[in-house]
């Protein structure tokens, strides 16, 4: 079963508003790699802050910030790797907070190193300044990712500013070092990038806006085919691969299962229309009962099931009882009087498909020998 289907099976949001679906699955394939990507720059970013303190540490020519910058970026770093392991939602706020310290350890060397070079005779900044440009480049490029289309720009401007321009400044006041193959590359990693940027990311921008539309429609047509054309609850094959997906997953819980009384006679008496009008009433006062991890699904004609995750059977016989007389008390003109029968059971560690869809149904049946308008086990 594709990944997306599983998540929309197993708990992420059983709603059935029509906006809910299309957007979860919309997000679902972008928050992904976000949270991937997030998590393998921060590894990597603590990776490279140890191997820089360990080589500041031990060489012979100490300087300050290189022995400050570098394991205070690996301890934050540390820090929001395992914020993120333990709260994943909170990506966001923690790729900022990385953005932020990112832009501090790159800027504190820019101004205080050009200063030193500037102020101190026959100290050249070519000779002082860490090996960081690449790690300037991949900060533009976090910003890309991690902020929208104003806000990078903002976060743009500030980088080249904050990090390149008091470079810059100093080597064209200093001719001399310009023309040394470390300036030389200092000038090709600061200078052009600033233009770089200002054509890729419109190109970037524009890539991702034609993604989430592609992803868009790929989960509108997800929710047409998922969902009854009638009563736009899920339909029986959503449904089935729900229960296949707890069974699997070994979720604890338990299923439903309700038919609806004499509905053969409202039929044959009010006619078609009435009895689609009933269906749609029932599954929207019942859809009105459900919580958003819990999986209501029009089983066929006016059959419905529903899967319950972490119920006990106390509680599942509760909410049976709850929808029973919340069927029972709606009216729904020309018909004098609706009910439905009800049929529970929860789930079992050795149950197979076949056998939980048995046993909830013989329950249902046993409701319905009974009368109807009951909820039996």
């Amino acid at each position: 079963m594709p990944n997306h289907r599983k998540k929309a099976a197993l708990g992420y949001t059983f709603a059935l508003a029509s906006k809910v679906i299309p957007t979860m699955l919309q997000s679902a394939s972008r928050e992904r790699f976000i949270r991937i990507a997030s998590l393998a720059t921060l590894a990597m970013t603590i990776l490279a802050a140890g191997i820089a303190t360990a080589i500041h540490w031990s060489s012979p020519q100490r300087r300050l910030l290189d022995l400050v910058v570098p394991p205070s970026i690996f301890i934050v770093f540390s820090g929001l790797l395992i914020t993120l392991l333990r709260r994943p939602q909170w990506v966001g706020g923690i790729m900022r907070c990385a953005l932020l310290a990112g832009l501090v350890a790159l800027a504190a060397p820019a101004w205080v190193y050009t200063w030193q070079a500037t102020v101190t005779p026959g100290l050249r900044l070519v000779d002082i300044y860490p090996p960081v440009t690449a790690l300037f480049m991949a900060l533009l490029v976090m910003v890309m990712i991690y902020l929208p289309a104003r806000a990078a720009w903002i976060a743009v401007v500030a980088c080249w500013l904050l990090v390149a321009l008091p470079v810059l400044a100093y080597l064209f006041t200093h001719t001399q070092e310009l023309h040394t193959p470390r300036g030389t590359d200092l000038l090709m990693a600061y200078g052009p990038v600033f233009v770089l940027l200002a054509v890729l990311l419109p190109v970037q921008r524009g890539l991702t806006g034609r993604i989430q539309a592609l992803v868009s429609e790929q989960a509108k047509m997800e929710a047409v085919v998922n969902r009854d054309p009638l009563t736009r609850l899920y339909n029986r094959r959503f449904g089935e691969h729900v229960l296949q997906d707890m069974l699997a997953g070994q979720v604890p819980g338990g299923v439903i299962m309700f038919d609806m009384d004499r509905f053969k006679a409202i039929n044959d008496t009010h006619g078609h229309p009435v009895g689609d009008a009933v269906l749609q009433r029932v599954a929207q006062r019942c859809q009105e009962l459900m919580r958003k991890d819990e999986c209501l699904a029009r089983w066929g004609g006016e059959e419905f099931l529903i899967a319950v995750p972490r119920i006990e059977i106390g509680d599942l016989k509760l909410m049976a009882e709850r929808l029973r007389s919340a069927i029972a008390e709606l009216s729904i003109a020309p018909v004098a009087h609706i009910s439905a029968s009800i049929g529970i059971t929860p789930l079992h560690r050795d149950d197979t498909y076949a056998s939980l869809l048995q046993r909830v149904d013989q329950a249902l049946y046993r409701a319905k020998q009974r009368g109807g308008n009951i909820v039996m086990w």
